[in-house]
């Protein structure tokens, strides 16, 4: 064993001392740089959240937060973004090893068989065989002193890690936007189905009464086929309102990993609060400093320019302290028969010259690629303003879309209603009573969908702002989802 005072230990001394001084000094940053992207600011879960989530099993009645627990725990496009952030986190220590000592180690044996000829000797001496043992041993290590490839390395591993956490929450987004339109769907199907079996039902009970009427000479026999036909076709929807909730339901089981007895659905009474902020500008405002994609953009710009500075530092002069120890035995002709300890400590400087044009070449495609991202962080701020503003317009124009309809459906009672006594009295057809009971539910099915439309379209403002967070679609849920809605079994 070495000394403490031994001239390899004080050069590993040294190098290990100027590394942790330098990583001293990039701390901040680095833990900076490492926080996941809730504890960073960004909107979206920690892993260590999203971990904590995993023991949390389904209840009776699921809401939309909760499905959104569910999604994050069994949704393998979930899973997939998740396993994709992780790693690209290990990109930052990647590029951290760069500025840390590398050490390596060797050993070679081989046995030497041959003939040595010595000329210009006595013929005695001039020939020998040869047949001898000879091993090596070795310990080298290497600390960066003054190199800038290294550290902009460093800089590349963080970027990357930085872009793959702002990517994780775009990620994270659409597969919400995809859970919220499959629940929403799902909900849709589901009271198409409740309007077209009570619509199947109504004319049923309409049918019997008409061939009731029918024997008795009261009413024609066009009436009765009329309400047959009308009767036929509405079953016929119902059918079809049948497939397409088993359809969504296996959609939404698929997200879920299990499919809930019950989801949350929108009560009678459906009253839209009022935005908060209100103005259209303080959205836009939001959405330029906290969109998910704006931020991913962003990031793949500063992996842009750390490429750029990677390329130029090929360029550049580097300069590493290099430690060696090695332990040799009959290591050549040379020193046959002799061992040999041999340490040294030094430094190591490397000058580029010429490359055959392959640095200039780098440094060109990393600026060109630069410039690309440039012009893609601006489409992409263009495409955001222009979401925003459509998902504020359909919220607001939403609201009173739905008021209107719910005005349209309390006229289409009263004028079915009006229809029916009209019928009784000889002043409408059959025909008129028909119309406006189809126009009736053809009126509360657009009422209830606007209802959808409107909650989808605020999740997609939550998150065009980049405002969104598990708490808002527990407001939602306990805003405007109260009502338990139990799902047909496949």
């Amino acid at each position: 064993m070495f000394s403490p005072l031994h001239p390899l230990w004080r050069a590993v001394a040294l190098a290990l001392g100027a590394t942790l001084l330098f990583i001293a000094s990039i701390a901040p940053s680095a833990r900076a740089a490492g926080k996941s992207p809730a504890a960073a600011g960004a909107v979206g879960w920690s892993v260590q959240t999203l971990q904590a989530l995993a023991g949390e099993r389904g209840l009776e009645v699921a809401g939309l937060a909760h499905a959104w627990h569910l999604a994050q725990e069994n949704d393998p496009g979930y899973q997939q973004a998740l396993n994709t952030l992780l790693a690209a986190q290990t990109e930052r220590r990647q590029g951290r090893s760069n500025l840390l000592p590398q050490v390596q180690a060797g050993y070679y044996r081989g046995r030497i068989r041959g003939e040595r000829t010595v000329l210009n000797a006595p013929p005695a001496l001039a020939r020998a065989e040869l047949d001898y043992d000879s091993q090596t041993t070795y310990i080298q290590l290497q600390q960066p002193v003054v190199n800038y490839g290294r550290y902009a390395e460093y800089r590349r591993g963080v970027a990357l890690a930085e872009s793959g956490e702002a990517q994780f929450i775009v990620d994270e987004h659409e597969r919400l936007l995809e859970l919220a339109d499959i629940y929403f769907r799902t909900l849709l199907a589901h009271e198409q189905l409740v309007l077209d079996q009570a619509l199947a039902a109504s004319l049923a009970e309409q049918a019997d009464t008409y061939d009731a009427l029918y024997q008795q000479a009261e009413a024609t026999r066009i009436d009765a086929q009329e309400v047959r036909a009308r009767l036929s076709l509405a079953q016929a929807d119902v059918i079809l309102a049948r497939d397409t909730l088993q359809t969504a339901q296996r959609e939404l089981q698929a997200m879920l990993g299990e499919l809930p007895r019950q989801l949350a659905g929108p009560g009678a009474v459906f009253s839209p609060q009022p935005l908060s902020p209100a103005s259209l500008s303080q959205w836009l405002e939001l959405g330029r400093g906290m969109n998910a994609e704006l931020r991913a953009a962003q990031a793949r710009l500063r992996v842009a320019d750390a490429n750029v500075e990677r390329a130029r530092a090929r360029h550049l002069p580097e300069l590493d302290l290099v430690a060696n120890w090695s332990k040799a035995d009959s290591e050549n002709l040379s020193t046959l028969s002799q061992n040999s300890n041999t340490y040294s400590v030094g430094l190591n400087l490397a000058i580029p010259i010429f490359s055959g044009g392959y640095d200039t070449a780098t440094n060109a495609r990393a600026r060109a690629e630069q410039r690309q991202v440039s012009h893609e962080l601006q489409a992409t701020a263009e495409k955001v303003a222009a979401d925003i503003v459509r998902h504020y317009t359909a919220v607001t124009g939403g609201a009173l879309r739905m008021a209107a309809l719910e005005t349209a459906e309390e006229s289409g009672r009263q004028a079915l209603e009006a229809a029916r006594q009209g019928y009784k009295h000889g002043l409408s057809s059959n025909v008129d009573v028909l119309k406006q009971q189809e126009g009736l539910y053809r009126t509360r099915h657009e009422l209830i969908k606007s209802r959808f439309d409107y909650l989808s379209s605020l999740i997609k403002l939550w998150v065009a702002a980049g405002v969104f967070d598990a708490s808002r679609l527990r407001d939602l849920d306990n805003a405007y989802l109260g009502r338990p809605v139990t799902l047909t079994p496949r």
